[in-house]
This record gives structure tokens, sequence and C-alpha cells, in this order.
């Protein structure tokens, strides 16, 4: 999982009190947070859910964001006369095996990973303790390769995966008439897989890739010898677009941007475009939505004075589906995830707990996503462009 596109915005102010527009609220998110730290400095794994965090590295900070989605969900729940599912905290260092930590303690009904974790361990405990997992913040390559493995069954991706973000952007070239593309990537595993992906969709679509063999290159070392071929190859190939699978502010976004490329060739990248070029850019932003974004971030920033992001959005993705889990679940050995249903309407909280508790199949209204999610596979989302026009005075890079 990268971590662009998943920042939780500024730091909120001393909360004012005020109540959420969309739901009557019942005991204040500050103690539902308190109750949580409480039982992990004490119980932490006799819980229903158990929420694993990272305990140090770069994703550590990532866990206050998913907390407040999260809480913002069990607001609701108690909103809605359910009781919230009893929930634990624990940490662990990023890349330990799970079973270690849980080794002699009872499981909880339901698992929620940290960030960027390697599944494999995660599905062999899925499938050799029985629990549910969920993946509130995994998007990367890894969940390319999570359908064939161990425990698939039981794992459930909460975001979509970065796959989508080649998708969208191969269908903006396309309605731009823009399908005549070279591809090029930074050598790293993920953009690597993303330029593969593009190159897939896009061909699937009608359009066709150009260049020296007509597949993504990789430039890993963006040197003046390998960009002054780079642009010799658009000059000769002539696409109507260069795709730069790379990273923000990367040292091969930088050498691009100072290149000097033909007038009418639009740059086309991974992530969200602000700064102007002399050429047209094309980026797309990573803060996937679903139908019930716009609700979410109402009552968010009505609790929390600033704009939700991916993480806390996740959050509460999640808290939905921990509290529908739990609607009859005493009736069956262990939760289950199997009430999702792709093809029903989606509905908010406290109508999908109805629906649950009459035993009908159930669609959330997700926020991050359209929550059509089913083992081992991500949900899908809306993402959206954004163009930028050449500005001719706007110096290279």
């Amino acid at each position: 999982m990268t971590t662009g596109g998943l920042g939780s915005g500024p730091p909120p102010s001393p909360e004012q009190g005020g109540r959420l527009p969309l739901w009557s609220v019942g005991a204040g998110l500050a103690a539902v947070l308190v109750g949580v730290q409480s039982l992990a400095a004490s119980s932490p794994f006799s819980r229903d859910v158990l929420m694993l965090l990272p305990s140090e590295g770069l994703l550590a900070g990532v866990g206050d964001g998913l907390r407040r989605g999260y809480g913002l969900a069990m607001e609701e729940t108690r909103a809605c006369g359910l009781r919230p599912p009893s929930q634990g905290l624990g940490w662990l260092p990023p890349e330990q095996d799970p079973e270690a930590l849980l080794a002699g303690l009872p499981m909880p009904e339901l698992l929620i990973a940290p960030p960027a974790v390697n599944l494999l361990p995660y599905g062999r405990l899925a499938q050799s303790r029985g629990v549910n997992v969920l993946l509130p913040l995994q998007r990367g390559y890894s969940l390319q390769r999570l359908p064939g493995q161990v425990g698939a069954e039981r794992i459930w991706p909460v975001l979509p995966s970065r796959s989508l973000e080649a998708d969208r952007l191969a269908r903006g070239l396309l309605e731009d008439k823009g399908g005549k593309v070279m591809v090029i990537h930074d050598g790293g595993a993920e953009q690597a897989a993303l330029a593969d992906r593009f190159v897939e969709t896009i061909q699937g679509s009608g359009g066709w890739t150009v260049g020296a063999t007509n597949t993504p290159e990789a430039i890993v070392e963006p040197s003046a010898k390998v960009m002054t071929q780079l642009r010799d190859d658009v000059g000769w190939y002539t696409p109507s677009s260069l795709v730069v699978m790379t990273s923000p502010g990367s040292s091969l976004a930088r050498a691009v941007a100072e290149l000097d490329l033909p007038n009418n060739l639009t740059l086309a990248w991974p992530f969200p475009v602000s700064e102007p070029l002399p050429l047209p850019q094309l980026g797309v932003d990573s803060l996937s939505r679903g139908p019930g974004w716009g609700r979410f971030e109402q009552a968010f920033k009505q609790r929390y004075g600033y704009s939700p992001g991916l993480v806390e959005a996740a959050g509460f993705d999640t808290g939905q589906l921990v509290t529908v889990s739990s609607v009859n679940a005493s009736s069956t050995k262990a939760w289950s995830l199997d009430w999702l249903d792709a093809t029903a309407k989606p509905q908010d909280l406290c109508a999908a707990i109805k629906a649950r508790r009459a035993g009908k199949p159930v669609a959330l209204r997700g926020a991050a996503s359209r929550l059509d999610i089913t083992p081992g596979l991500p949900p899908t989302g809306e993402l959206r462009l954004t163009p930028l026009k050449a500005d001719p005075s706007a110096s290279r890079s």
C-alpha cells in the first residue's frame, strides 16, 4: 500500500460540542476512544473485535484517523438502537506475524489488520483460527495475488486496489481521444504492476501502446543519456500521451517535467496534478469515494472541524461492516460477511441493520467505496481525474 492520498488532514481544533446532522448522538466519541484505549491497556483480545495497528514505522500515525472514522460508525450504531460490538486494540511492529501476538489467546470474532501487511501470515491465521480478517488500508500489489492464497475466503479488503487508479487514468485518456500512449515507470514493483494494469486496460478498451517494445519501459536511473533517448523515442513514435507511473516528486517525475517534449503531448500521472507545465497533464485523485461519502464527510466535519481523508473513510466503512456482521451473529458459529450483496440497493447503517435482522441480503452505502466486496477481492469506487491545461509561461522544473 502506498501512503500517497492517505493523509488525514490537519490536526482537529478542540471540539466545541454540537450534534451530528445525520443521526442523533449518544455518548461522546471521546468516551468511545477512551474506552478503546482502556481495553487495550487491560485485556484487548477477549473482545468481539480486535483492531491491530502498527507500533512503529512510517504508517504508525494512521491509527488516529482510522479510529476516528471507526468511532463515528460506532456512534451511529448506538443511535440505531444497537450496542456496538466490544473492541480491543493491539500494536505490533511492521511485518510481524500476528500468530505470534495471538498465540494462546482467545480469537476475536473479527480481526482488523494493520495497513500494508504481508498477507500470507494473515491468510494462514484466518484459515487455522477460523477468523474473518478485514483489511481497511491495504491497496497495493499484494491484493492482486490475494485471491489464490491460503485463507483468501476469509480476507476482506475494504478499500479499492490501486489498480483502479490505472483503470480510471486509461479511461480518462480514451475519453480525451488520447488512446495512443507510451508508458514508462520508475522500476518499483508497485509502479510496474500499475503500468501493466494500465496497458491491459487501455488495450482492452480500444487504445494501443507504442515504443521500442510496445510494453512499459522501466527507467530506474533517469540520467541525461536515458532521458535524451526518451525524448527521441517520443518524437519517433508520436504518442498522444506519455504515461509516467511513479510517485510525486520522484527523480523520474522531475526528469520528465524538465524534458523538452512536443507541445501536443499529454503527460499522465497516477496522482493528482497541481503544478503547471508547458504541456497538458492528466492525473487521478487516489481518494476513492462511495455513495455514502457526502453523508459521511458532513458528519465527520461537524465532529472534528476538518475534512476527512481516505484513512477516516476506511475506518468508518470498517465500522459499518463490523456492526452489521454482529447482527444475528449468535446464531452462527463465527461472524460472517456473507450477508453482503452487491446487487442490492445500498443502504445507510440503520436500514442495513434492520434488513440484516430480517435475514435479508444487504448492501451498505460505503464512504470510501461501493463496498461491493467479496472474499479476497477489493471493492470498487469513484475516482476523480485532475486535468491541468498547458501553461506556456510555466518554466520547466
